[in-house]
């Protein structure tokens, strides 16, 4: 009989040993000390702040993971960053999502996100037709290496602040004006939503984020949120308003001067989202600067209560979704 536990409950050397042999590449942040995770365990959403992972096991042992944390972008949505499943275990991922999203939700969570590369077929398939996850908008990365930040040495860095809480009302502005319509109810945000994380200095997470705004007016025109866990794999996400895209040359100019100051060789990975109403130029744009785009993926969403849908799976294949930083050392891992 299959069965489910925090892995608060777990012993964790047992569960290191198992997903290891199974080529699941854990990171020091998934097991963080015991009584840490414990108090965590018991805190109410909207005071998470760290990953939280669940297990399905039976007598022979281990048969999957699901981890979750709260999506930066809102207190009631959740985010799955990890998935691991043994062979044809379509039945017990299922089990694990729809678990996972039972409990959150008596929790208050209103909302569920995850992405996945366009080639997880399977796994694409699980969340899709076994869970109803909706497909609602497509995320492209594309690869910015130091040794190719010449391509952005000379940049105008004039209007280009580190950003203060007090500009979290017009940022959120600016993000959500720039949504496309029929996708807004899905990517919304809040003003909070911008504001630094109480638990920022206890998260492996290290965030950072800039403005592009004219200071005279007051008005943001662009913002940029850079995310790295080792100080060497950055992350950045980013919205400017249309008719400024001219400045996204200059935004990477900028970043990549402050990457440099950090260390001597660094990897950016520029997040371009297509919810966003003018997407296509900066793809066009990175795709002109001879930028490598190294991963495509659909971003699912599940709203609460969403009724799911009965499927039955035949597969045979191991799944492997592990959300983690150093991204791409493995065919699922993306970066965060």
């Amino acid at each position: 009989m299959t069965k489910i536990k925090s892995i608060v409950f777990c012993s964790r050397k047992k569960l290191k040993n198992s997903m290891l042999k199974s080529g699941f590449e854990l990171c020091d942040a998934d097991f963080p000390p015991y009584f840490f995770d414990f108090v965590h365990h018991l805190m109410p959403l909207r005071l998470k702040f760290l990953n939280e992972s669940f297990v399905a096991y039976d007598n022979k042992g281990i048969l999957g993971l699901i981890s979750l944390e709260k999506d930066e972008k809102s207190s009631k949505r959740l985010k799955i960053t990890k998935l691991f499943l043994e062979k044809n275990s379509y039945d017990i991922g299922k089990i694990l999502v729809q678990y996972a999203i039972s409990r959150y939700c008596a929790m208050g969570a209103t909302s569920y996100v995850v992405t996945i590369e366009n080639n997880c077929e399977d796994l694409l398939s699980l969340f899709v037709k076994g869970c109803s996850f909706s497909q609602n908008a497509d995320e492209y990365i594309f690869n910015l290496k130091s040794e190719n930040a010449d391509k952005f040495l000379e940049f105008c860095e004039e209007g280009f602040s580190f950003f203060k809480p007090q500009s979290a009302p017009q940022v959120c502005k600016l993000y959500n004006s720039n949504i496309n319509s029929y996708q807004r109810h899905n990517f919304i945000c809040s003003k909070e939503q911008f504001m630094p994380s109480f638990a920022s200095g206890l998260s492996e997470k290290i965030q950072f984020s800039y403005v592009l705004q004219d200071e005279q007016e007051g008005k943001v025109y662009g913002y940029f949120r850079i995310d790295t866990k080792n100080n060497v794999d950055y992350t950045l996400n980013f919205v400017i308003e249309r008719g400024y895209e001219i400045y996204f040359k200059d935004a990477l100019g900028f970043i990549s001067n402050i990457l440099s100051r950090r260390c001597k060789n660094w990897n950016l990975y520029i997040k371009v989202k297509s919810f966003f109403v003018n997407y296509d130029y900066f793809k066009s744009f990175l795709f002109d600067m001879e930028l490598p785009l190294v991963k495509t993926s659909k971003i699912l969403t599940k709203d609460y209560l969403t009724k799911a849908r009965e499927i039955n799976f035949i597969s045979s294949a191991k799944i492997i979704f592990n959300d983690i930083t150093p991204a791409f050392k493995s065919g699922h891992e993306i970066v965060n």
